[in-house]
């Protein structure tokens, strides 16, 4: 199932310093969420890590076109940008 799910390896910008990555964490299949561990960078420097949940449900059954990396990519983009988790869930964050 993992293959579903990338890894947002390059870092997105958040603002003028700022950028994130994430890596997929697990898949609730109940529930149709995916986790992500985020990572808050400043420059080359890691600052901060976030749980991220973020609802299937959207994406339908088409979970290989770019609509459902967007999606993925949006859904972490926002929690990020607010600097706090959006789930109680820890995963198997370090």
């Amino acid at each position: 199932m993992t293959s579903y799910f990338p890894a947002f390896d390059e870092p997105t910008p958040i603002d003028a310093d700022r950028s994130w990555t994430a890596a997929f964490d697990s898949y609730d299949q109940r529930n149709e969420d995916a986790y992500y561990r985020a990572t808050i960078l400043d420059g080359d420097r890691e600052i901060a890590h976030l749980m991220v949940v973020i609802s299937l449900y959207p994406a339908g059954d088409d979970w290989r076109g770019p609509g459902f990396i967007e999606l993925l990519r949006r859904g972490i983009h926002e929690v990020v940008v607010s600097g706090e988790s959006n789930t109680t869930y820890r995963g198997r964050m370090i």
